[in-house]
Parts: C-alpha cells; structure tokens; sequence
C-alpha cells in the first residue's frame, strides 16, 4: 500500500453545501495534501456531480439504521464506515464534521499512528455521552448498569468532532463489533456515533492538541466580535469546531461572513493555491501558553464577578465596603 491519506466527511442531502466550505478551507489554509473524500448517504446522484467534477471520492455504503436514534438523523452512523476495511485504500484517514473552519495548516494530523481525538468539551465524561438517569426507563437503567461493568464511564470522552484513523485497525471485527454496540445500546444513546466510539476506542486513544478542535468559543456572536480573546483564537487556531447551537452558515455567527466567501470559493477546487501558515512546533507550544493564560484570566474575573454578586445577595452592605478598596 502507498502512504496515501484521506480527508473525510459525511453527509446526507441537507449538510453538501456545508461540505464544500469545510474541503475548500482544508485545500486553501489547510494546505491539505491528500485525497478528499465524501461518505453519503439519502443523496440523489445528480447531487453528487458537484463532487465529482472536483476529484473528490463519493463513497455510498448502505445506511446503518433506517430510523432516527433520539431525535438524531441516521446519516451520523455512517461515521461508523471510518473503520470500516474499504477504508483501507488510504493509509491514513482524517475525519472532519462539517460545522467547522480551517485557517491553518493541518497535515502533521497524518502523524499520528494510532486513532486519535480531542477530549470532550468540558470534560465531559463517557457516562454524559448516554442519556441521563432521570429520562431513563427500567430497562434503560439495566443496560447503564451492563455498560457501567465493562467501562469506567467517569473517564473523559473523546468528541468526534475531528478523528484521525491509521487504517491498521480497519477489520470486519472492529466494524461489525461498533454495529453491534449500536444495536445494543441504541434506546440510551444521548450522543450517538460519539457514544459509540468512546466504547470502541475505550482506553485506545490519544487526546490531539486543542488547535486540532478548538470549541471553546462555539458560542459568541457578532455582538462580542471586539472580544481580544476570539480575536486571538481566530488568528491562532487551526480548527475552530462550532459544536453549539450558533454555527458558521447562522449570519448570527461571528464568522459567518469568512464561511460564506469559502462556500463561494469552493467553485474553484481542485485549483486552489495552498496559503495556510505552517506554524512550528515551538510556536504552536508558545500560543497555547499564551492562551491558556488569557483562558485563565477570563475565567479568574468572571468567578471574582460570580463572588461579587453572591456576597451582594448575602451582604450588600460587605459587598459595598469592599468595593471601595477594589
């Protein structure tokens, strides 16, 4: 086999257009040096010209599960496929959701040898991925309970956000064991495809930087657009990952407008020339630490605005002989 890597992502007809911002930023400022691949699913072929015409592999497996899961379309199973052996014809495989941004380059993801992801926003630990103890029913608790002798489900989870394979590890066993975990498990399922791979990959990956699926910020929007922080977040990330409810195609979004001229610029694949900054390791160590101070500082005035408030509420009259000294 070659060392060939791919760029993948998945859809289904009502996320394409969003697919062609997310190949057109990873050419442009990702200066991404793979094949680019795009895993559908309930598309009418016509749809697919687009892709083609750009050299851009369509894969078609079959749906996993012909119903949503919880309110969740079946396209997100289809992720299931990245470890799936057809993936095999690249070595590596970088998966992408598509409510993100590039604006750096993102080859040294193809580094990585074994499967790797970003930790859950927040922390937030295996048990948060299933549904919660009080909208569970008898025999919702009884599959918790299966789940909770097999997993430590108080470790942190990874998002799926973004997801680098080595496609190794790529056999029917694997594959068919992550189908079986959804067959079992789909009536507790709280965040789907992402419950499932934290229990194919339980204890099995290793965490990508944060620049590789920075979420922190999914939540501003232009009326904070002069905040220095996301000022600095979008000139240093590499991955900006809009896991809320705002998204970059919202015109709410502060980045909406930089979303809607890649969306344009899309018309030009393959012919794009690669612009993104190749950072080195050094200064990819110096503006974590630099962020994580500004990230600290933040956090440190707003618990001091959190104190202040509840000490008003207990005691105005202590609340208002301190102010005078801060």
């Amino acid at each position: 086999m070659s060392d060939k890597s791919a760029l993948v992502l998945v859809s289904d007809a009502g996320y394409l257009d969003y697919t062609k911002q997310v190949f057109y930023s990873a050419v442009r400022y990702g200066n991404w040096k793979g094949d680019l691949v795009l895993i559908v699913c309930d598309v009418d072929s016509a749809e697919l010209e687009w892709f083609h015409k750009r050299n851009i592999t369509v894969l078609s497996p079959d749906a996993l599960i012909d119903r949503k899961v919880n309110g969740w379309p079946r396209i997100v199973f289809q992720k299931l496929y990245l470890i799936h052996p057809m993936m095999k014809k690249w070595d590596k495989v970088v998966y992408l959701d598509t409510d993100v941004m590039i604006f750096r380059d993102i080859n040294k993801l193809t580094n990585y040898n074994s499967f790797a992801a970003h930790k859950e926003n927040a922390d937030l630990n295996i048990r948060g991925q299933f549904i919660l103890d009080k909208n569970l029913d008898e025999d919702g608790r009884e599959l918790m309970k299966e789940l909770s002798e097999s997993y430590n489900l108080n470790r942190i989870a990874l998002n799926v956000g973004v997801m680098v394979f080595n496609t190794d590890q790529n056999t029917d066993e694997l594959f068919n064991e992550a189908c079986r975990l959804l067959n079992r498990y789909e009536s507790v399922l709280r965040y789907p495809e992402q419950a499932i791979f934290n229990l194919i990959f339980y204890k099995k990956w290793k965490n990508l930087p944060y620049y590789f699926n920075d979420y922190t910020f999914f939540f501003y929007k232009k009326d904070v657009e002069k905040n220095k922080f996301l000022q600095l977040i979008k000139r240093k990330s590499k991955i900006l990952h809009f896991i809320g409810e705002v998204k970059p195609w919202h015109e709410t979004c502060y980045f909406h407008e930089e979303w809607k001229e890649n969306l344009a610029e899309a018309e030009n694949l393959p012919l794009v020339d690669k612009i993104g900054e190749v950072p080195s390791s050094l200064t990819d160590l110096r503006r974590t630490w630099y962020r994580n101070m500004i990230k600290f500082t933040i956090f440190f005035a707003h618990l001091s605005w959190l104190t202040g408030r509840l000490l008003h509420r207990i005691s105005p009259a202590a609340y208002h002989f301190l102010k005078r000294f801060i």
